[in-house]
């Protein structure tokens, strides 16, 4: 994987990507970012890029793509493929065979016309994730509607869908799709194990529960931002044969516990992510208690309570990961019944979200290095009354602990409570296993302090996060220099 950032001509940019294309005769799998020459000219980098990709290659992520370009590329490699089953009397060197099964692309925007090509270019594709990041609402003639999701049934080998449009650059939604494309897509696509779908704000619940319902090797179902989507469309998951390892169901607003309880008959649920689904209360934390394989769970937002954390910490649930982001009702009290009832879920527990918890202090944080529980990843950002003390009870308690036990990631963002002379526990010996610390809004948040350049020199695989980025800066687009981002 390559994620490339240049400010250097477009065209050495261009030519330098076509070199290292044509030595890779053997490259199987290409995801590939760009950034650094503006928007249009991002999204033009691709252009020429068919003319060298290896014939080896089976998966394929770009990402900028103008929809035109995209166009190009997919013909080029679905004439490529005809030529494989039907060659002609003369090909030269150029059209050899590619035998792609991932196809993932950012574009500018999602069409009708773009998935008809693709459905009869690449009819042996395996996977399609598409997202778009239009600036303005699409033209009805230039948009995604139910034809378009109806041609996907041509696809007979699709076991992955992702389609899902961004809402970063303009607050739009795929307003031309309702209950009837979800309909034809479920028709034509029984075999899907793995179904993610973003800003299709018209489609209600008998759309989604067609997907759910016809389905019936769906191991995957993630729904955004979708506004008509509520506990009708689960009503009947009971009743149906349920191979669900991961649910995610992200800014529903209209989705309460009694999803949850009817989720939680799917026994091999691993994954469960409600962030944004503000109606989950403690009524379905016993539910979700039962489930003995979750490993991941995110409720960012929910009504939950100090009570509702006691109930989940006496299930034998082997969580690793847990996000409470911006649960209000959460309080100091709720960590220390989270960790220190000897539960399943205070062993496994390696990430801690509690970012934007207004009930988190000092006494949270010490519970948490008290407890002796492995935490690799732990957010405290926009926690106010975090202090000092949070960081040195933290250090502390780290050379006790085993190597693959120590905090890696620390964000502290808008913890406005630290004070600069907290910086002084992240020299050594303190957190021997740091490799990411988040200081954006903070005092301690300036590239002229003495004392991060101390520390850098000691520790130069440390990160000091300056811009507030999340925890870890996943999203892979932040510039790196000398330890700092």
């Amino acid at each position: 994987m390559l994620e490339l950032a240049d400010k250097e001509s477009p065209h050495l940019f261009e030519n330098n990507l076509a070199i290292m294309l044509t030595s890779c005769l053997q490259l199987e799998s290409l995801s590939l970012k760009i950034r650094g020459f503006g928007v249009e000219v991002d999204a033009c980098a691709f252009q020429s890029i068919i003319f060298f990709l290896p014939s080896t290659i089976k998966s394929l992520k770009l990402q900028p793509v103008l929809e035109r370009d995209a166009f190009f590329l997919i013909r080029r490699i679905g004439r490529n493929l005809m030529e494989t089953v039907q060659p002609p009397i003369l090909t030269s060197s150029y059209y050899s065979s590619f035998n792609l099964r991932s196809l993932s692309l950012v574009l500018d925007v999602i069409t009708d016309e773009l998935l008809i090509t693709i459905t009869a270019s690449l009819p042996f594709l395996v996977e399609l994730d598409l997202e778009d990041r239009p600036n303005t609402e699409p033209l009805a003639r230039l948009d995604l509607t139910s034809s378009g999701l109806q041609s996907l049934g041509s696809c007979h080998h699709l076991t992955g869908l992702s389609l899902t449009r961004c809402r970063h650059n303009h607050q739009g939604t795929f307003k031309r799709v309702n209950d009837m494309g979800m309909f034809l897509l479920s028709e034509g696509c029984k075999g899907l194990e793995s179904v993610r779908l973003g800003g299709f704000s018209k489609v209600s619940d008998a759309g989604f529960a067609a997907i759910l319902l016809s389905c019936h090797s769906l191991k995957k179902f993630e729904v955004r931002s979708a506004s008509f989507l509520s506990d009708l469309a689960f009503h009947d998951l009971t009743g149906v044969p349920c191979a669900l390892v991961e649910v995610r169901l992200l800014w529903c607003r209209l989705i309460t516990s009694e999803t949850v309880k009817k989720l939680a008959s799917s026994r091999n649920l691993e994954v469960l992510d409600l962030g944004g689904c503000k109606s989950i209360a403690d009524t379905c934390l016993r539910s979700i208690s039962c489930l003995r394989k979750l490993t991941a769970l995110n409720l960012t937002g929910a009504d939950i309570t100090d009570s509702g954390l006691s109930i989940l910490a006496q299930g034998n649930l082997p969580i690793m990961n847990l996000c409470l982001r911006g649960c209000k009702r959460v309080t100091d009290k709720g960590i220390s019944h989270l960790l220190c009832v000897g539960g399943t879920i205070s062993q496994s527990l390696t990430t801690l979200d509690l970012g934007y918890m207004p009930g988190i202090s000092d006494d949270g944080i010490l519970t948490i290095a008290a407890a002796g529980i492995g935490i690799i990843d732990l957010c405290v950002r926009s926690c106010f009354y975090v202090t000092d003390a949070s960081v040195e009870a933290l250090a502390r308690k780290q050379p006790d602990q085993e190597k693959s036990k120590q905090l890696r990631r620390l964000d502290l963002c808008n913890c406005i409570g630290l004070s600069v002379d907290s910086l002084r526990w992240v020299k050594r010996p303190s957190f021997r296993g740091l490799h990411w610390l988040g200081i954006g809004q903070t005092r301690l948040a300036s590239k002229g302090n003495p004392v991060i350049t101390e520390i850098h020199n000691e520790r130069p695989w440390l990160t000091f996060c300056l811009d507030g980025c999340e925890i870890g800066c996943h999203d892979g687009w932040q510039f790196h220099e000398s330890g700092f981002i």
